[in-house]
This record gives structure tokens, sequence and C-alpha cells, in this order.
């Protein structure tokens, strides 16, 4: 080589190095500006330790169960303790393969990534894409993407300095979203897999982690087979760097997916009802002011605690064991027996579902009624926008040539209004529709009115399982389904109670000396004259005696006789009854009237389980609850329930009620009858259920509401069944009566939980506050025992 090709060479390398490193003085620099924030704000030190982002409120169970979230992203973290090993080895090896040997740069993987201009890999890692996740989106401006690398860069480096290695992967895992409603792990495992993080298997962490890449492309729901071959390359990644043998590969390569994929809707799930009501109260309570002005719970900026984002935990006093039972008992009563019977029963009726008195006019009438009340309507006559859902002060009507249309002012949607008649060629025309039906949602080519009438035809329910020595709501059911029907009949919903009543009634002029349960009276009808009560005439309820003779007070209760409760009320009054019901935790308005007594007042299940808890807790009411304490994201406690706790009747009263109503389960004798009987025997001989239990059927009018409440010592559950109008109803009196309604949910529910051995519910008797209060109740010639 000659002197001038050296110099040459030496020259080129010269230039070579003087460009290298003004090139990598010229990075220093530009990081250096970019972390001074010349090129655009970066995180604070303050903010990489708490990364702004949203986190789901969690509902948990008495029994420690994830009930549901509220959220506006689906996310709950976990701790790195949460995470199967599978996971993290994973997500390294796929991710990340120098994870533990960098600082949040591989600058090994960026010289590949450079050289092979990203087909042998990309240099992003773990850090890197944290970083991103946390606070970039990827800008569409070359010199701008550039910029936003180098602050993620920057941002990781950070990241690395302020946590351990197991702390950015669990970050990582938390932040990610997963699609379908998962955001963050912990959430992603229960959707695809219904488990928890930490029981994930190899192959199922494998799925998940495939989904880094492209969670809509690789979305094993949705295309399960690119989901497989992007599991099968994560599966050969851990074997490449030696988590798995291959043999193992070979055979974890050749499963299915193997999903259990779970639909995340507020309205769909376990306690959907309950989750409403709860969120109604826990709004309540964030957002409740202080007498001075401001919110009585504030975050640390002082605004309101945020329900959807703020990462609450709720404690509620709800066991999920029993809220499943509880479930499963309404759906298989309503869902296998008793809508069957409700159709065949009416199914000849001229204008079915309405009952057999309903005439053309009143047909009519309440077909236009329903019809106004849907969307639809309000839609085609202009009340409410078909697209965003708001109604008529967003809208603004304008003629536009031959037609009306409305504007919404809102989202800007136009559509034309149209006349009655087109309206009502719209309603009678069939379309494809998804209508409910116990055997799933079904889609069926109904036109909107034949859907109407056989969406009125469905039975309804509501159902409360409570623990009387706490006024602990244990279970909670609203109704059938939310996604059709989101009237809650356990809180919102109040019907008449019918004879569910009656022990109120009892349990006054009894705590008040005016009558005693062995006390016997002729079985004749019963009045109330003139004038008593400020009646303007005699008031005499319709009976038939079905046998004549004398009968006991314990006897007219089990048997639910609506002469014995005419009677009782002659003694005492209306007034002294809505005073009673009062003291038990009755707060619905009362109609102070003699026909008080057979219950023709409307009254919501949870206060007449409530009011039940009374005799179950030694004549203590306690107010029904379902909501502990609030704690924030950090376990702080926001919020603790207060409850009221009152005396409402004497310990004595109570026990004697119980006893009583024993006899509504077991059957009282009767001396001219000869035998025993009892409104609610069935309990005993179709549940085979043999704990003490005190119960009273209610049946109102017209059989159009059926009701039970049943009492152990440790539960009080009481269940409602009805149509959603009161027009509706069984034409059978056999049928429609709270025996056949409703007291079937509630012993299928008890039947279920004295069989699962996990809830220790007791079976011994109710304890009698002293031996004399027993031994009065032992009525002469009480006749056998049939369960002894």
């Amino acid at each position: 080589m000659s002197k001038t090709e050296k110099k040459q060479k030496k020259s080129t390398a010269v230039l070579f190095w003087k460009l290298f490193t003004v090139g990598v003085v010229s990075i220093v620099l530009l990081m250096f500006t970019i972390s001074w924030g010349l090129f655009g704000k970066l995180p604070t030190f303050d903010e990489l330790e708490n990364p702004k982002f949203f986190l789901a409120s969690e509902i948990i169970t008495s029994d420690g169960k994830t009930l549901g979230n509220f959220y506006k992203e689906n996310r709950i973290n976990v701790e790195y303790e949460e995470l199967s090993p599978h996971l993290v080895q994973g997500l390294i090896a796929t991710e990340d393969e120098r994870f533990h040997n960098h600082s949040g740069i591989d600058f090994r993987g960026l010289v590949r990534a450079i050289a092979f201009a990203g087909t042998n890999g990309g240099a992003s890692t773990i850090s890197q894409q944290l970083a991103k996740m946390l606070f970039h989106s990827r800008d569409q401006n070359k010199f701008k993407a550039v910029l936003q690398k180098l602050k993620e860069w920057i941002i990781a480096s950070r990241l690395e300095r302020s946590y351990t290695k197991n702390e950015i992967i669990t970050m990582y895992y938390n932040q990610f979203d997963f699609i379908n409603q998962a955001v963050g792990i912990r959430q992603a495992s229960y959707v695809y897999f219904h488990k928890k993080s930490i029981d994930l298997t190899i192959a199922e962490s494998a799925v998940l982690i495939g989904m880094f890449k492209n969670p809509s492309f690789f979305n094993p729901n949705t295309h399960p087979e690119r989901a497989l071959k992007r599991r099968n390359v994560v599966l050969f990644q851990m074997m490449r760097n030696k988590y798995i043998q291959k043999k193992e590969f070979d055979s974890l390569k050749t499963l299915p997916l193997a999903l259990n994929f779970q639909v995340v809707r507020h309205n769909q799930g376990r306690a959907t009802y309950f989750r409403e009501m709860l969120k109604k109260q826990i709004q309540d309570i964030l957002h409740e002011k202080t007498m001075f002005g401001g919110y009585q719970h504030t975050n640390n900026e002082g605004e309101p605690y945020n329900l959807y984002k703020d990462g609450l935990k709720i404690y509620t006093t709800i066991d999920s064991r029993l809220q499943n039972y509880a479930e499963n008992a309404v759906a298989e009563h309503l869902g296998k027996t008793l809508q069957n019977q409700f159709d065949t029963d009416i199914k000849n009726n001229k204008y079915n579902p309405y009952n057999t008195t309903y005439s053309k006019e009143q047909f009519n009438a309440a077909i236009e009624r329903e019809i106004k009340k849907t969307k639809r309507y309000r839609v085609l006559k202009g009340k409410q926008c078909g697209n965003c859902g708001r109604g008529a002060n967003v809208i603004a009507k304008k003629k536009l040539e031959s037609e009306e249309v409305f504007f919404c002012n809102y989202c800007e949607h136009t559509q034309v209004v149209k006349t009655q008649t087109e309206i009502e060629t719209v309603f009678r025309t069939p379309h494809p529709t998804k209508i409910f039906s116990w055997s799933g949602n079904k889609k069926v080519n109904i036109s909107p009115i034949d859907s109407i009438k056989y969406m009125k035809g469905i039975l309804h329910a509501g159902f409360l399982s409570m623990q009387p020595s706490t006024g602990y709501i244990r279970a909670w059911v609203g109704g059938i389904d939310k996604r059709y029907f989101s009237y809650d009949h356990v809180s919102q919903s109040k019907r008449q109670v019918g004879s569910t009543i009656k022990p109120i009634l009892y349990s006054l002029a009894i705590n008040d000396g005016v009558i005693n349960p062995c006390d016997e009276i002729p079985n004749l009808p019963y009045k109330i004259e003139k004038g008593k009560f400020g009646l303007m005439e005699d008031w005499q309820p319709n009976y038939s005696p079905k046998f004549t003779g004398m009968l006991n007070y314990k006897y007219g209760l089990a048997n639910s006789m609506n002469n014995v409760a005419v009677h009782i009320m002659g003694k005492i009054s209306p007034e002294a009854l809505e005073t009673q019901c009062k003291k038990m935790g009755i707060t619905s308005p009362l109609n102070p009237t003699a026909s008080l007594c057979l219950g023709t007042s409307d009254i919501s299940l949870i206060e007449m389980v409530g009011a039940y808890g009374v005799f179950a807790n030694e004549g203590i009411w306690n107010e029904p609850i379902f909501l502990l304490r609030i704690e924030d994201k950090y376990g702080n406690p926001i919020y603790t329930a207060e409850q009221k706790i009152s005396r409402a009747l004497s310990e004595e009263t109570a026990y004697i009620m119980l006893d009583m109503m024993k006899g509504v389960v077991d059957g009282v004798y009767n001396e001219s009858r000869g035998k025993k009987s009892g409104t609610s025997q069935r309990i005993r001989w179709k549940y085979g259920i043999k704990a003490p239990i005190a119960g009273k059927t209610g049946t109102t009018q017209n059989s159009t509401d059926g009701w039970f409440i049943g009492i152990t010592p440790d539960l009080v559950s009481g269940a409602w069944v009805g149509a959603e109008d009161a027009s509706i109803h069984f034409n059978s009196g056999s049928l429609g009566q709270g025996a056949n309604m409703a007291l079937p949910i509630w012993g299928l529910y008890m039947k279920s939980v004295y069989q699962d051995k996990t809830i220790q519910l007791s079976i011994e008797d109710f304890t009698p506050p002293n031996p004399q209060v027993k031994k009065n109740l032992e009525c002469k010639k009480e006749g056998d025992d049939p369960f002894s």
C-alpha cells in the first residue's frame, strides 16, 4: 500500500470517528435538551411514581369474592406475587430477552435492529414499551415520531431508576389493554380464561403474551387461528430462552386454545340489579356535601372520588354463594315451572296476556300506552334522537321540503319525523328482534306490537335474603334479566303485600295483650261496623267458612284466614297497625283503613324482609344494609356504614310470632277438622327441609301478587312474584296463590343453602326468652307432630 493510500485511509478513519463523535455528542445533547423539556414537557418523577390511568372500582362480597366492577377502563391492578411465573418468563422471552441486563435501553438490540433494518427483531425494551403505554401515542410526523422515541428512551431510563425490574413487569401487565373490556392482566385472565392471573398455565399465559404484538389482530376470541399460531411463537421463544424444554414445547404447541371467554357488560353477570342499586348509593355518598358546601369525601385533587376511575374497594354484605343460589332458584322456578303454568292458564284469554275481564277498548288503550313508552316510538315521533339517545331538549324540529325532520344539537344527527299512520305501519311490520326467553336470548321475526304483548306476559320476581341478627343483606335478586327489564323488584317496586302483613297485625295485638295465641273464637264471618274507624258503612270481606266450630289464633294465622284478621283489627285500629309497621322499618305510605289488615297497601320487598327480621332478632329492628365500607386504592377508609337499630317488639312477642309462623309451615291442629293444616306445608314434603322454619304466604286480590317470607334462625328471606301489570295474572286461584307463585323460590334457595356445607347454617330451633313463654304456647289438643 502506497503512502498516499495509507494517508487516504487514515484520513477516512479520522473522518469516520469525527463524524461518529459528532453524532454521539449530538444525540447526547439532543437527549439532554429533550430531558430539559425543550421539545415538550416530560413526566416528572412524581408522575412516574404515580402514573395517571383509570382504575376500576371493585365490588367485594362478604366471602372475599369479586362480584363486579365499576369502570371506564375495566382495570384492577395486581401485585407481582399475583402473576403466574409463566407470565413473567414468557414476557421476557418474547419481548425483551436481555431485560435483566440493561437499564431501559438495549444498545445491543438497537445495533442489531439498525443493521438488519428491524427484520431480525426490534430494539424496544419492556421499559420503553411501558413508557409508550403510560405517556404517549405514536405521532404520524416522522420527525416528531423520532423525538417521541427518544423521549421514550429517557422515560424508560427514569423508570428503571425509579422501579425494580419486578415492579416494571407488574406495571406493564397492569397497563396493557387486552381489549374486550379487559385492561390489565387481572381482568384479561378473567375475561379469556375465567381464572386468576396466578393460576394461568403456560399455554394460557402464552396466549395473552401473544396479544402484546397486536391485541385486535391476535384476539383469541375472534381470530383463534391467528392467536394459536402467535401462542406457539411465544412458546418457541420460551424454549429458545430455556424456560421450557423442547419436549414440553412439542407437547404444548398441540394444545387447543381452550378459552373460557366471559362477556363483560354492566347489565350481565351476577347481581346486576344489586350492582345498580349499590352504584346509586355510592354515588350519593361520594357526592355528599358538608354543611360548608364542600364534598364530604375528596381525592388528592380535592374532587369527589370517581367511581369509574379511582380504583375504590367496595365491601358489601352479599355472600357470593347465597347470591348464586338465589338467582338459580328464581330462574329454576319461573323458567322451568311457573311461566309454563301461566302461559297455559291464560292461553284462551281473548286479549292475552290481559285478564278475562278486559274489554277491547281497555286492551287497545293498554297497548297504545306501551307503544308510547318505547324508544322506537319516541324516535319516530321526533321526541328522542335515534343516534345518541338524548331527549327532546336537544332536538330542533324543522320543515325540509315536504318532510318534517328533527336535528339533534348534540350529535348533529338528522332524522325524518314519521306521521301517525307511518308509525302504526312500523309497529305492525315484523322484523328481526331479540326478545327475552328463559332458554336464552331469542332472535325472532316479530312486529313491535306482538313483541310488546309477548314481553307483557312474562312473569317477574324479586328475592331478598338477610341475616336478621345484623341486618346484612346476603342475596339480592331484583328481577329476571336486567338487559330487558330494568325495574328492581326488591327496593323500587311496591306491590300490595296481602296476607304477609298479618304477622305484624298479630304481633301488635299480642304485644298489647289484646289476644293470646291459644284463645279460641268461632269460625264466623266478622265485620267492622259503620262508624268505627271512620267507616261510612259496615266493612266485611267476602268469606265463606270451610267448617263450623271453634279455632284458635294460631290456626287462624297458619291458614291465613281473613275473618280472623278482621276480628283482630276490630280490637285494635288501623292507625295502631300503621304505627307498628313503621316501628318495624316500613317507610312506604300506608292507608290507615280497616282493609290494611289484609295487606292492601303497597310495600317493597326489602321493607317486608326487614320487618320480618324483627321476629328472628328478639324484637330488635336492624336496618337492612348492603354496603359496609369504601376504601381508596391505597386501602384508606373513605366511608363506613352507620346502621339504624331500634326495638319494635318485646322479646317474648317476637318469639311467640315465630312459634305461630312455624304453624304456617308445620300446620296447626284443629279439633273441628281433626287434622293439622297450614298454607306452607309443601316446604316440608316437596323440598325436604327439616330445619326450624317460620313463614307466611301472601296472595293479593285476583292472584295479582304472590308472596312468601320465610324465617330460619340465621336467615330471613322473601320472594315476590307477579306480572308487570296488575291486570295480568293467573285465572286459577290455586296457581296464583303465594304458595305456588313465590314459596318455591324460597324452598329451592334454602334447599341449596342447607346442602352447601361451607355455609354452615344452624339447624337448631329458635331460642325462647324463657321456658314459660314456650309452655304458654302449648295449646290443648295440638295433635301429633308428623315429623317426630
